[in-house]
């Protein structure tokens, strides 16, 4: 039987992950109009492209490389750089914010590429920076070019407005990100909020510059937006608010009901009737289910998942949509608070990649019904250590399926889209049962 050691497990986690390279594109890729210089050899350009591709399949018009050659790490990547921009601003349609970017190899020459925007004479503003793997992950990225971007653009006259809030931490280069921010987005505006600005997740230059006019940041996912909104109440004045992601609808309704502790909600009445007809439509529905296939139940459930999704996915997977033996939470990053227990408390366990020892081997038992919550990553493990189980697709990478609707796993529209689906993976198994 294959084996996986305990450094095995930690390195497909990450391999789940990617590079800082491709969380700083991700996050100017997400602001319209807005272009992105990969200073690097090809193979960085297209392990960032392929990924962000899976999100905005377009995304190859706005994203470029420079492509330097052996000589560059000798000689500086200068002149590469220099010619790329000249590509790109000899384009009909001229960004209107520009990333440069340089990856593990060209950030140890040492290059100034603000030097070289300004010798370009690049018309729009630019942002710079060292983003390989040497800097971190996706989120690390991410971080840095919000932080980057917002200390470029963000105007300080801007004054607070009441029930005005932003949302900070999510992305559309996420699973479904895009799907769980419109989501989002139509919660808190039902609710009787005004969303102001999504930062990743389609916020114009205009609506960065404006985030002043918020009087409260709601942190969604915690690696994303944490270090952002505490840059922003720094620098002015807003407070923020730590809510995770609302799974399930008992979970939204916590959740909204966390941001109105904050700021109360003028329209709260009206989440609380869309919750209750929708918990009546799934109590009636599921029984139907129940009495023909039994209790949605598994001996053990694992969740793997960027930490946040992690966390409040499995809270929402014990307290509303199914019965386990045991809840297993894998996250693939520690979070920058560190408080798990903010966002989970029914996890029966939650391992840390690339901080606790695991190995994957060591969470399953050979007979029992197994539940996985995560990627492609994990479920070719579980195939090569010859389990039989159970896969609900949450994060990416994504093989075994071809997603073609958004539809969100947040919310209470995600909340009936997730138990379809977990019922779903239940009658097949099932069904295999009574096959065999």
């Amino acid at each position: 039987m294959f084996k996986l050691t305990d450094k095995q497990w930690e390195n497909i986690c990450e391999r789940v992950d990617t590079c800082a390279l491709t969380g700083a594109a991700a996050f100017v890729a997400s602001i319209p109009k807005a272009e992105i210089l990969a200073n690097g050899p090809l193979w960085c350009y297209f392990y960032a492209l392929r990924h962000l591709e899976a999100s905005e399949h377009s995304i190859a018009q706005r994203f470029h490389g420079s492509q330097p050659d052996n000589n560059a790490i000798v000689y500086g990547s200068e002149k590469y750089i220099l010619a790329a921009l000249q590509r790109l601003l000899a384009k009909e349609t001229q960004p209107e914010l520009l990333l440069i970017e340089s990856s593990c190899s060209m950030s140890l020459i040492g290059d100034d590429l603000n030097g070289i925007a300004a010798k370009a004479a690049v018309p729009c503003p630019c942002v710079t920076m060292d983003c390989g793997g040497l800097v971190g992950g996706f989120a690390e990225g991410y971080v840095k070019a919000q932080l980057a971007v917002l200390e470029k653009l963000v105007d300080e006259a801007e004054e607070a407005q009441p029930k005005v809030i932003n949302i900070i931490g999510q992305t559309d280069f996420y699973l479904n990100g895009r799907a769980d921010s419109k989501e989002i987005c139509r919660l808190l505006e039902l609710a009787g909020y005004k969303v102001q600005a999504m930062p990743g997740s389609g916020a114009s230059i205009e609506q960065l510059k404006a985030l002043g006019r918020a009087s409260l940041n709601v942190v969604t996912q915690e690696e994303l937006g944490l270090p952002v909104a505490q840059y922003l109440e720094q620098r002015l004045g807003t407070p923020y608010v730590l809510a995770g992601l609302p799974y399930g609808v008992e979970g939204t309704m916590s959740w909204l009901r966390c941001i109105a502790a904050v700021m109360p909600a003028a329209n709260m009445s009206l989440m609380e009737e869309e919750a209750q007809k929708t918990q009546a439509f799934l109590h009636g529905q599921l029984n139907d289910a129940r009495c023909q296939w039994g209790s949605l139940w598994y001996d053990r459930v694992i969740v793997s998942a960027p930490p946040t999704q992690a966390l409040c996915l499995a809270q929402a997977l014990r307290q509303e949509w199914l019965d386990t033996r045991q809840l297993v939470v894998c996250c693939q990053r520690a979070l920058p608070s560190g408080k798990q227990e903010l966002y989970c408390q029914e996890a029966d366990s939650v391992y840390t990649a690339g901080v606790d020892k695991m190995s994957l081997e060591r969470m399953v038992e050979s007979g029992e019904s197994l539940l996985i919550l995560g990627s492609s990553s994990e479920n070719a493990l579980l195939h090569r250590l010859k389990h039989t189980f159970s896969s609900c697709t949450i994060a990416s990478p994504v093989k075994e399926e071809v997603l073609l609707l958004e539809q969100p796993f947040v919310g209470i529209t995600g909340s009936r889209y997730m138990l379809q689906r977990l019922w779903k993976c239940y009658i097949d198994a099932c069904l295999q049962k009574q096959s065999e």
